[in-house]
């Protein structure tokens, strides 16, 4: 029978449909079609621009050696020499497209699946991440960072080479913005953040608990937008990738190791969206007044959205996700694969 449950950490409802499993199985992992050439590969440097940050044991700049690269995207979203500010033409708003947008090549060896990556190879990852998200908070023009993964074509991947974006924006999107100032009001009336109710509560309550270790808990969310969807939480006060200790990354990347297996043993090829959490790291003029308490109600963490099915009519027109697994058969999966 379905359910429509309230998701108190987006402040939105979700529909849990498992009838709907019934008409269609899930969608299969689409091959990119890829270039004679990837540019992404080790040797192949030179058809990238400039790196900017590498973790390089060996060799010299823009050469082979390197763990992680990061360069600039060749086909970027916004500009860094753009010209940020605000124009009005009437009723209409416009900027420039001001803004940083990178590309964090994850590992020399081409199109791995994450299940397939060594523990030092997501450690070097994580570290290549906190390294760009401290740099790029530097220039305070940028108020607010987006990291994320699209794996496959049906998450919206142009590269089979594993590779994660950067995008530095000189403004807070709106759905975001919306979501902190819920999580702000929860903490005025409650004196707790969003993130350790909801965490506190599922370990408790133990069905959509996946794996956990010392430092980090892996759930699937009561309210789950998609299939087999999971988040990555720290159970100690963390409110940015930044603040993750040395320890910390070793078991992010331990239990994020671990949990791609149980994905990839239970569903197989897979498409999906990776994104981390993290809190503005600016002040402007929308966060003015509530920026001081973001320390308190905002948790870093990682969220993995495998695209299992396709948006429909009813979801882009209202906002309101139809999930046809429950979230419970889906951790129980999960805790249960065999790899």
């Amino acid at each position: 029978m379905s359910q429509i449950r309230y998701d108190l950490f987006h402040d939105r409802y979700v529909i849990i449909a498992p009838e709907r499993m019934q008409r269609a199985a899930f969608l299969p992992a689409a091959k990119l079609q890829q270039s004679a050439v990837c540019p992404f590969c080790e040797g192949n440097e030179s058809l990238t621009p400039p790196e900017i940050y590498a973790i390089r044991p060996h060799g010299s700049a823009n050469m082979p050696g390197w763990k992680t690269r990061v360069v600039p995207n060749l086909y970027k979203a916004l500009k860094i020499e753009a010209v940020p500010g605000r124009h009005h033409e009437g009723l209409f708003e416009w900027q420039e497209g001001f803004g940083a947008h990178e590309v964090i090549i994850d590992m020399p060896r081409h199109e791995l699946r994450m299940d397939q990556w060594s523990k030092e190879e997501f450690v070097s990852w994580i570290l290549t991440i906190q390294e760009r998200v401290q740099d790029l908070q530097r220039d305070f023009r940028l108020v607010y960072l987006s990291v994320f993964k699209n794996h496959g074509q049906n998450a919206s991947a142009t590269q089979a080479h594993p590779h994660t974006q950067i995008i530095g924006l000189p403004l807070v999107p709106k759905m975001k913005m919306a979501q902190i100032r819920h999580h702000v009001a929860y903490f005025h009336e409650h004196q707790r953040c969003i993130v350790e109710t909801l965490q506190s509560a599922e370990i408790a309550e133990k069905s959509r608990l996946i794996l956990q270790n010392d430092t980090f808990v892996a759930i699937a969310p009561f309210a789950s937008g998609v299939p087999f969807e999971v988040w990555v939480t720290p159970k100690k006060k963390i409110s940015s990738v930044t603040q993750v200790c040395e320890t910390g990354v070793h078991a992010l990347s331990a239990l994020l190791k671990e949990l791609f297996a149980r994905l990839y043993a239970v569903l197989g090829e897979f498409d999906f969206n990776l994104s981390f959490e993290i809190p503005p790291v600016h002040r402007y003029d929308e966060t003015e007044e509530i920026f001081h308490l973001f320390e308190e109600t905002c948790r870093f963490g990682v969220r993995i959205a495998p695209r299992l099915t396709g948006l429909g009519g009813f979801e882009l027109s209202t906002g309101m996700m139809i999930n046809p697994v429950a979230p419970e058969l889906a951790a129980e999966q999960l805790r249960n694969a065999k790899k």
